[in-house]
């Protein structure tokens, strides 16, 4: 029964969390929508085991119902065979999300579970100190561990958290780590590590979301590698493939 209190109380604050950045937007007068979204013939809406994932990470992470639809497609069209890896993983809503996409590959979430580590003033505006610390790793390694999945969490600020240990090749990665400098080491250890299998995807997000910093790490880190781009997607996400995917 304390679980379940303390499980609800979790959700309640997670809301507020969200509830607050729409309130601010709106009181900014920025955001107007114009015309709803139209969900006839969406299939994926209508998908009974989307369905059944988003209704159970619902209080275990922000992400709306569009991006985690986005997620479960594009993770759904990486190779199979390799393991799925998400940098900002929070409460595990996401990664839980993802390994209820593909529930045999393996999923390798991250966090600090302990806020960031450093906010740049000038590219971090939307961000402060303290947020995203309401976690716990314990809390998030038992959604892969009771459901007997196969997976691994790291505690700490990645890459560090996973210096010295052997990661298996990745073919899907969802990065959601909100700030400049998590972004960029983020990106700059996929690269070098030559850890992305073939027609490997990366999911941002706030990518072109006012966070200036993850548009920046963007930018930098396709300036080294000419070879990807990044596209945005609705409703802020980014979406990092190579050139030559639609090739092959």
């Amino acid at each position: 029964m304390i679980g379940i209190i303390l499980s609800m109380i979790g959700v309640k604050k997670l809301a507020l969390v969200a509830l607050g950045w729409r309130k601010r937007a709106v009181a900014a007068g920025k955001f107007p929508i114009a015309k709803p979204l139209d969900r006839v013939n969406i299939e994926i809406l209508a998908d009974p085991d989307f369905q059944r994932s988003v209704n159970e990470v619902e209080g275990l992470t922000l992400l709306d119902t569009a991006r985690l639809a986005n997620l479960w497609q594009l993770c759904r069209a990486t190779d199979l065979t390799g393991a799925m890896l998400e940098v900002g993983s929070f409460r595990g809503g996401g990664a839980l999300h993802l390994s209820n996409c593909c529930p045999t590959r393996t999923i390798i979430a991250c966090d600090s579970f302990q806020s960031f580590e450093v906010i740049d003033p000038m590219l971090d505006l939307n961000f402060k100190k303290g947020e995203f610390a309401d976690t716990q790793y314990e809390r998030v390694s038992a959604l892969f561990s009771s459901r007997n999945r196969p997976g691994k969490v790291f505690a700490g600020f990645f890459p560090a958290s996973v210096s010295g240990s052997k990661l298996p090749m990745i073919s899907f990665v969802h990065l959601d780590v909100d700030i400049y400098k998590a972004t960029r080491e983020s990106l700059v250890f996929l690269f070098q590590r030559g850890m992305l299998m073939d027609r490997s995807l990366i999911v941002l997000d706030d990518f072109r979301r006012s966070a200036k910093g993850v548009d920046q790490a963007v930018a930098e880190t396709i300036e080294e590698h000419p070879d990807w781009i990044c596209i945005p997607i609705f409703p802020g996400q980014g979406l990092m493939l190579r050139k030559s995917y639609f090739m092959g």
